[in-house]
């Protein structure tokens, strides 16, 4: 479930309109990160974890400054497991990963459009 309260301080630091548009940054910025995830576990053995890290991570700073704890939880989980370095736990963390992050970022958005109010 999003944080709305971080959505509110969003808005309240920066005004509604701007939070509402540096949403839609976030929105295009996970997008781009999730098919680099999406194609790099769909390489099988062959992914590049280091690449599949960063953008753990990335995710997980993306959906933390927005709100969207559950799937900061979820990019934190699927960093954990690149750095443990086991290729099928990494796949299958990154699996649920895609679609808890995925869930939550749209709950956020549906959820910032209260914002407008």
């Amino acid at each position: 479930m999003p944080d709305f309260d971080i959505l509110r301080q969003l808005a309240s630091d920066v005004g509604t309109d701007t939070a509402l548009k540096l949403l839609q940054l976030f929105q295009t910025d996970t997008q781009k990160r999730l098919n680099r995830v999406d194609a790099e576990i769909q390489s099988g053995d062959t992914i590049d974890i280091s690449d599949l890290r960063l953008q753990a991570h990335s995710l997980k700073g993306l959906c933390l400054t927005y709100g969207a704890t559950d799937g900061a939880r979820a990019a934190q989980a699927l960093f954990e497991a690149c750095d443990a370095g086991e290729v099928r736990n990494i796949l299958g963390t990154a699996h649920a990963a895609l679609a808890t992050i995925r869930q939550d970022i749209a709950a956020t958005l549906e959820m910032a459009k209260n914002l407008k109010e």
